[in-house]
């Protein structure tokens, strides 16, 4: 299997920077690649992808989803939550996880260490409350 890297096809610069910053603060290699990409750097043994959807992507994923190398790779997919038909269209194409966008990411960190190290627990700080304006 050799190293558990996550590969991401991300075209929002924020959601790049997120992952980044979750991925190195958990000591993960990530590789961002095109949606051309994306099938052969999977192929290459990645613990998972994380995927912003578009029609593209999903038709990359369901030809992922049918070949021995990279069926097994789990694919977490985002997208706008008000997006309900190409969520359903992901579901279809074999796309493992399909999140909004904010939920995928307050889960980022939760979702690196689930793939890279299954049964390590997070150990989070509860964010002290902040007195209303």
């Amino acid at each position: 299997m050799g190293e558990m890297k996550i590969v991401a096809r991300v075209e929002d610069l924020m959601f790049r920077a997120k992952i980044d910053a979750a991925a190195r603060h958990l000591s993960t290699p990530v590789e961002f690649v095109s949606t051309g990409e994306l099938a052969k750097a999977c192929s290459n043994g990645a613990a998972a992808a994380f995927v912003e959807l578009t029609p593209e992507v999903l038709a990359v994923v369901a030809k992922m989803k049918k070949e021995s190398r990279t069926g097994a790779v789990a694919v977490v997919g985002f997208l706008s939550h008000v997006d309900k038909k190409l969520a359903e269209e992901a579901r279809e194409a074999g796309v493992d996880r399909v999140l909004a966008r904010s939920q995928f990411s307050e889960t980022l960190p939760d979702l690196i260490l689930e793939f890279t190290s299954p049964g390590v627990e997070r150990i989070t700080q509860e964010e002290p409350e902040l007195p209303e304006e």
